[in-house]
């Protein structure tokens, strides 16, 4: 077989072909045949330029599509390379927005547990809250049912405010009434009853004292010890009632002083107990007096003098006080001392049922006059204030406010004002009337002096009394 064969062209044939048939021919025969190849081709192409120059320029095309294809391709190239490095920057800016889309995400998450825990804060305030306005709810509702309880308190005491100012209205109209009705005694009552147990008084005294017989000498207290049996507390009882003048005076012998010392003392401690009837608020507890006084005058001074003598009235009729038996017997003591301390002839038990024999009844009618006279005074009478005036032993004489005894009998010596007032003989009344208006101002008037004995006064009466027993 010939090579190359009749029917090969170059036309046909590419380089590619013939570089793959080189190589194939190197590999299979020797360089000569190669040569010989080599120049079978070259004839051919001798033979075929009109071919080759088409080759020529299809090659030419293809070189210049190729550059246009470069071209091309460099542009495309390059606009790879730019949308590579537009990527490049897209994808940094991917990566970029990525890392704070997780740094977003981070506090987003956190932002998120914060909202998370606020709205656990949130709900716990609430429910708080909730509970706030259930409590206020409750309270309002309280204040509600409080309120209505008030409007209907409001009610309830405008009603009552109404009836009260009602019912004041009739007590005032009848307070007056009761209040300013007419008191049962009259002041001129109270100074009858006055003169009445001071004469009863007066006249008691003189026959007790002309009933007994003393002795002619006078006997002092440690001598007769041995013969009365607590004689000191017969002195000390005496002494409390009449002073210690009085007592000294009643030792002396009886040619001394004669009877009519001892009918003064009797008078004295007979006006002495019945003053204290008169003025005592309560007879079985004396000592009590001191604390109705006080209340009594916080009364006077506050409230108007109708008030006040009501007040008085109805404490001390409701008081309790002793049977009329008690009160006698201390009349009766008081008599047998004063004989006892006069050095009268008879023992005590002698006297004592002499006294009771002879003057149980009078001295009894002297009780009954003073509690007649306590009970005008106390409970019968309020529209003014009516006191018993007496004065203790010492109290030093005053003209204005009481009258010697005997004054008659002593005109030559004059009572001296200053004097010591030896004791109180008669009782004396004195009327206290406050003034109309809040301030506590009282007008005194005296209805009646009491009568003391002085020294002076008792001396000249048993100078008188013994000249006229002379012959």
């Amino acid at each position: 077989m010939m090579w190359p064969p009749e029917s090969f062209s170059i036309p046909t044939f590419t380089y590619s072909k013939i570089t793959g048939l080189v190589m194939i021919l190197c590999g299979i025969g020797s360089f000569s045949y190669i040569a010989r190849i080599f120049r079978v081709f070259r004839g051919a192409l001798m033979r075929r330029n009109p071919d080759l120059d088409e080759l020529r320029r299809a090659l030419a095309e293809a070189k210049t599509e190729i550059s246009r294809q470069d071209v091309a391709l460099a542009d495309s190239g390059k606009e790879v390379k730019e949308g590579r490095q537009k990527m490049e920057l897209q994808e940094k800016s991917l990566q970029e927005a990525l890392d704070e889309n997780r740094v977003l995400n981070a506090r987003l998450e956190e932002r998120e547990r914060e909202l998370q825990g606020r709205g656990d804060e949130l709900q716990e305030k609430a429910r708080q809250h909730a509970e706030i306005l259930e409590v206020l709810e409750t309270r309002a509702q309280e204040r509600q049912r409080r309120e209505e309880e008030r409007l209907k308190l409001e009610s309830e005491h405008t009603l009552a405010l109404e009836l009260l100012e009602s019912r004041t209205q009739e007590l005032h109209t009848a307070e007056a009434a009761f209040l300013l009705k007419a008191d049962a005694s009259s002041p001129a009552d109270v100074l009858s009853l006055m003169n009445t147990l001071n004469f009863e008084i007066s006249q008691t005294a003189a026959s007790v004292a002309a009933a007994f017989e003393f002795r002619t000498n006078g006997t002092r207290l440690e001598e007769r010890n041995a013969e009365v049996e607590g004689l000191a507390e017969v002195y000390a009882s005496v002494t409390d009632t009449v002073g210690p003048k009085m007592v000294e005076m009643l030792e002396s012998p009886t040619r001394l002083r004669g009877p009519l010392l001892v009918q003064i003392a009797f008078q004295a401690a007979m006006t002495a107990y019945s003053n204290w009837i008169v003025k005592s608020w309560n007879l079985e507890e004396p000592e009590a007096d001191i604390g109705f006084n006080k209340v009594y005058k916080g009364i006077r001074d506050t409230e108007e003098q109708a008030m006040a003598g009501r007040w008085r009235a109805l404490t001390r009729k409701h008081l309790p006080r002793p049977e009329e038996h008690e009160l006698s017997y201390l009349f009766v003591d008081a008599i047998i001392n004063i004989l006892l301390v006069a050095n009268a002839v008879l023992s005590h038990d002698q006297l004592l049922h002499a006294v009771e024999k002879q003057f149980a009844e009078r001295i009894t009618t002297i009780v009954r006059s003073a509690q007649r006279l306590r009970k005008a005074i106390g409970e019968d009478i309020t529209l003014c204030d009516l006191e018993v005036i007496f004065f203790n032993h010492d109290t030093p004489f005053s003209p204005t406010q009481m009258d010697d005894t005997f004054a008659e009998v002593s005109a030559e010596q004059n009572a001296v004002a200053g004097d010591p007032v030896m004791c109180t003989t008669e009782l004396g009344l004195v009327r206290f009337e406050r003034r109309a208006g809040k301030d506590a101002i009282w007008d005194e008037t005296i209805l009646l002096k009491p009568k003391i004995a002085l020294r002076s006064g008792i001396d000249a009466a048993i100078s008188s009394m013994a000249n006229e027993m002379r012959p």
